[in-house]
């Protein structure tokens, strides 16, 4: 199986047959929600050896937690939630060790910039945001989400995820033209 679940009966069933003990389920799972689960760990870590480390760590405590999932939300918000703590445990862990954050993308400031280049220096500038900035608007502008299924993830109102979503992208286009004026003619 590749891709979601052509239905949310589809991922229920291969809940309900891990929760049996049916091991290949448990792999369908993962293989389903890994991607995901790694581009929400990468967004909220910054750097890809620990959202490596962050998705095995998740898939870890959903085998070990399933039979704790009620059902009465939708899994991959649960999933999210999964991958948030564990992220975040590990950023604190991180901080309090000392470690370093991560280089931060920069690019020539008086160049045209190729679409990649683009994204990755917004990619960096979303990694300073606070995080539950930074949780809304990878969910809304990078995965496509509503303020409402983001709402539901997070566990917030919609007026409070459409207010860290202006207050995100106001803070990354401050930056964006603070460091790269030649945006300026591009951004509305």
């Amino acid at each position: 199986m590749t891709g979601f679940p052509a239905t949310l009966a589809d991922a229920r069933d291969l809940i309900t047959r891990t929760r049996e003990g049916d091991e290949r389920a448990f792999t369908a799972l993962v293989q389903v929600y890994q991607p995901r689960v790694f581009r929400w760990a990468l967004a909220l870590s910054g750097d890809r050896d620990e959202a490596d480390d962050i998705t095995q760590e998740v898939f870890v405590r959903v085998y070990r937690k399933l039979s704790g999932f009620r059902g009465d939300g939708a899994f991959d918000a649960w999933l999210y939630r999964i991958t948030r703590r564990v992220a975040l445990r590990r950023l604190h862990s991180a901080r309090s060790a000392g470690a370093d954050d991560g280089d931060v993308y920069i690019t020539d400031p008086g160049a045209r910039v190729d679409r990649q280049r683009a994204f990755a220096l917004i990619q960096s500038i979303a990694r300073t945001l606070p995080m539950r900035q930074r949780e809304v608007f990878v969910l809304c502008d990078l995965e496509g989400r509503t303020a409402a299924e983001v709402a539901a993830m997070l566990d917030m109102k919609d007026v409070s995820v459409r207010a860290s979503l202006f207050k995100a992208r106001a803070a990354i286009r401050r930056h964006v033209l603070a460091t790269h004026p030649c945006y300026r003619e591009e951004l509305p």
